[in-house]
């Protein structure tokens, strides 16, 4: 054999391994494709405020019936999200002053024992 054709088969492995990495890849991209639209459409039948949501992204501020409605969903996505109760009416079970929504308080369990609680200044 020609000793250029053996200086040739690298180069020749390295174009058909990129090749092949690129149909892998392409087949790949397309199964994700198919399997997202499947579970989309599974989405909006098990869950229907997700086509409620979906129809609010094109509200503008001069629909204001829509908007109202469209507040009250998102509203109830992030209860859902959060996983929170209801909101309770004005003035019953408010959070304490100062006390604030989104801040668990301290959870001192985890500390050694023998260890003195930390006492909070409220100057931070």
């Amino acid at each position: 054999m020609n000793p250029k054709t053996f200086e040739r088969i690298p180069a020749f492995a390295a174009v058909l391994l990129v090749v092949l990495i690129v149909a892998a890849c392409a087949m790949q991209l397309r199964d994700d494709k198919e399997q997202t639209n499947t579970s989309t459409s599974a989405d909006v039948t098990s869950y229907p405020l997700a086509t409620k949501l979906r129809e609010c992204r094109s509200v503008t501020s001069e629909q204001k019936d829509t908007l109202a409605e469209c507040r009250k969903a998102w509203t109830e996505e992030r209860r859902q999200f959060l996983r929170q109760k209801p909101a309770a009416p004005s003035g019953a079970g408010a959070p304490p002053a100062g006390a604030s929504l989104f801040v668990a308080p301290k959870d001192e369990s985890r500390l050694p024992s023998g260890y003195p609680s930390i006492q909070q200044t409220g100057k931070e």
